[in-house]
């Protein structure tokens, strides 16, 4: 009995282990981005060498929506997984246009406790291909905080022809040595969900002028256990200084913070990278 015991918890540890070290990354940026398509690659290029076989990460090329939507749907019960996406919110998992404002996999998925990660765009505004498909409430719908927005200044018309100079917290400086003050579009403004259980949970760089602005940083859900993270959420040409990295600065917050502190389980067994449907739109 006591070796049955023992090895079903070795059992539910491994399960634990990697449900929590299972990671996504969908490799479509957006159109903005593509303005310079060399650069946009190696920034995604930059973030999965940087976590290659330290997670069990799944690499979806840009056109294989349905795969990704496959894989978020195996891997919303239980919680502690994570999604990573480039600049593109994919039909499959946030229908166009904000056709199904409540349950999409997307939503649902962050409602089971797991955390999606999303740069270079507006969080959730756009699906694939150029058109500006969700606009600025797909990100109220996905968190159910209608008042949540991330333009330059706060509210739901708040965009402003200058971007938003963030400038590193202790923690930015303690976990990512990459990340150096710049200029973004689209910050998280904190005092959006003060009447909701999302909180935030590390704010990596911040702007206090007019109210408190954060980016990069993760907010996290009291209620269901889901995080969202943004990093760098930004037009090309809000972003002034050529060394500040995206892949870089998110490698490395997964790294440094992610994996040790909020995946504490130790993973057992071999982590893999898988490629096979990997290729680059360039």
């Amino acid at each position: 009995m006591k070796k049955l015991i023992i090895l079903c918890l070795i059992v539910l540890i491994s399960s634990q282990a990697e449900a929590n070290y299972n990671f996504a990354i969908h490799t479509d940026s957006h159109p903005w981005a593509r303005e310079d398509p060399k650069g946009a690659q190696a920034e995604i290029d930059t973030v999965i060498k940087l976590i290659d076989n330290k997670v069990n990460l799944t690499a979806f090329d840009p056109k294989d929506i349905k795969g990704l939507a496959d894989w978020v749907a195996a891997h919303t019960a239980g919680g502690g997984n994570t999604l990573i996406l480039t600049g593109i919110t994919p039909s499959t998992i946030y229908p166009t246009g904000n056709a199904k404002p409540d349950g999409s996999l997307l939503e649902e998925f962050l409602d089971a406790g797991n955390t999606i990660f999303n740069t270079g765009e507006y969080t959730f505004y756009t699906s694939e291909g150029p058109a500006e498909t969700n606009g600025q409430v797909a990100l109220g719908h996905v968190v159910d905080v209608p008042e949540a927005h991330v333009w330059m200044g706060r509210g739901p018309d708040a965009w402003q022809g200058n971007p938003v100079e963030m400038t590193p917290t202790q923690d930015g400086k303690d976990f990512i040595p990459s990340l150096k003050k710049y200029n973004t579009s689209y910050p998280f403004h904190v005092e959006d969900f003060e009447k909701s259980p999302w909180e935030m949970e590390i704010a990596l760089a911040e702007n206090t002028k007019d109210d408190l602005r954060i980016d990069p940083g993760v907010m996290f859900n009291t209620e269901t256990g889901g995080r969202l993270g943004i990093f760098v959420q930004t037009y090309v040409g809000d972003v002034p200084h050529p060394g500040v990295s995206w892949g870089a600065i998110m490698g490395e917050f997964i790294l440094n913070y992610y994996l040790p502190e909020t995946l504490s389980v130790e993973p057992i067994g071999k982590l893999t990278t898988t490629w096979g449907k990997l290729k680059s739109p360039y």
